[in-house]
């Protein structure tokens, strides 16, 4: 007999799987009271689906994190993933042209080259760690390159990011350590954009941030870096989970890892299928704006409700044997971005990145091996993934072959 369900993203035993919460979630209570915190939880692909259309009822500017919307023990703060309506908007509007897909395809052959070199160092020592010593500073050399930081910011922003996702059961959301990485990043960050006010480093988003106008008035540079904080955070962290979960994948199916070897154009879903089936965003948190019911319960306004994308999408209502990895799965549509007004602004970055990391490591160690006692996990209520993940690379790399975009070769 099932003990009564019992859910909140900060318990250990939801840290450590959440999936079959995730189950008796959306079997049971699709819309789920967290009492302790007065707030909802959504777990069903269509009702999330159809919330996140529905700017008018559940409301960013009060916090997307379980720290701001439930325990409250982080303040919202200037972010353009904290803002509704019309300066929402705008101020994407903005910024949009600087993770434009064109601007993606334009960072290519430096990626490429990037993650040869990285794989090349690998081989010597007969193999890497796929996060720490790839993806992480992939990842950051991008959000680099696009935020217009001097390459040598990297290694801070990934260990700023990393002390700022990682939580404790008992922390309810954010350790005070994470607070302060959050504190030492956005104080980098302010420098960084008092020196474009003066002409000082490279012209870039900041510099957008600069001339945006919000309420008639310009931003003040400590909320330029807050902005710039999150597109940090979304830039660095979340991908090089996801390029790691698609490697862990497919070593345990090698039938579907030497499909994609012998047909990488088929990377991309590949990469797409992993981030629907392991989203490192557990969650989005919204607060209720106006009374709604679902599934016969009154969200009230001013509760703060929990998007559950992770569960979303393993729903079986909308997924055919959804806990199964198949990278040649054709998803109508998924949550892995997001959706709607707050999608992932910059998904095609993401998957550029996911896309050129999994062509090149399958193209130069399609056998690679890993160790899975040698992987560490995060513990975290809402980004949760891989932080090391040691692969073998018995093969040698194919390092004379041309540098082309898009994985020509």
């Amino acid at each position: 007999m099932l003990e009564p369900l019992r859910y909140s993203p900060f318990l250990p035993e939801v840290m450590r799987d959440p999936f079959p919460f995730y189950r008796r979630l959306r079997d049971e209570a699709p819309a789920y009271h967290l009492a302790e915190y007065d707030a909802w939880a959504l777990s069903r692909f269509e009702d999330i689906w159809r919330a996140t259309e529905d700017d008018g009822t559940y409301v960013t500017a009060r916090g997307t994190t379980a720290a701001q919307a439930l325990s409250k023990v982080e303040s919202p703060v200037p972010s353009i993933n904290q803002m509704d309506g019309p300066d929402h908007t705008r101020l994407r509007k903005a910024i949009r042209g600087v993770f434009s897909r064109a601007s993606a395809h334009a960072l290519a052959p430096a990626i490429r080259r990037e993650v040869r070199a990285r794989l090349a160092a690998g081989r010597e020592r007969g193999g890497l760690d796929a996060v720490q010593e790839l993806a992480d500073p992939v990842a950051a050399s991008v959000a680099c390159r696009l935020l217009s930081l001097p390459a040598e910011a990297g290694p801070l922003l990934v260990a700023w990011v990393h002390r700022y996702a990682n939580n404790a059961p008992g922390d309810e959301g954010r350790s005070a350590d994470a607070l302060a990485a959050a504190m030492e990043m956005n104080a980098y960050l302010a420098e960084v954009v008092a020196g474009r006010r003066v002409g000082r480093g490279e012209p870039g988003v900041a510099d957008v941030f600069l001339a945006h106008e919000l309420g008639g008035r310009k931003l003040a540079d400590l909320e330029i870096a807050s902005h710039m904080q999150t597109l940090v955070i979304g830039g660095t962290d979340t991908t090089p989970k996801v390029i790691s979960s698609a490697l862990l994948r497919l070593h345990r199916d090698p039938a579907q890892r030497a499909d994609l070897a012998a047909h990488p154009e088929a990377i991309p879903g590949a990469f797409v299928e992993a981030l629907r089936l392991d989203m490192p965003t557990q969650f989005m948190a919204r607060t209720v704006a106006r009374e709604t019911t679902l599934h016969g319960q009154r969200l009230r306004p001013g509760q703060g409700v929990l998007f559950l994308y992770a569960s979303a999408n393993r729903d079986e209502r909308e997924y055919a044997d959804p806990d199964r990895y198949d990278a040649r799965r054709k998803a109508r549509r998924h949550l892995g971005f997001g959706h709607a007004a707050h999608v992932c602004i910059g998904a095609h970055v993401a998957a550029l990145e996911g896309r050129v990391v999994l062509e090149e490591i399958l193209a130069a160690a399609p056998d690679y091996r890993i160790d899975e006692s040698r992987i560490a996990w995060r513990s975290a209520d809402q980004l949760r993934g891989m932080t090391s993940l040691p692969i073998e690379m018995p093969i040698e790399l194919p390092i004379e072959l041309p540098i082309g975009v898009g994985g020509s070769r």
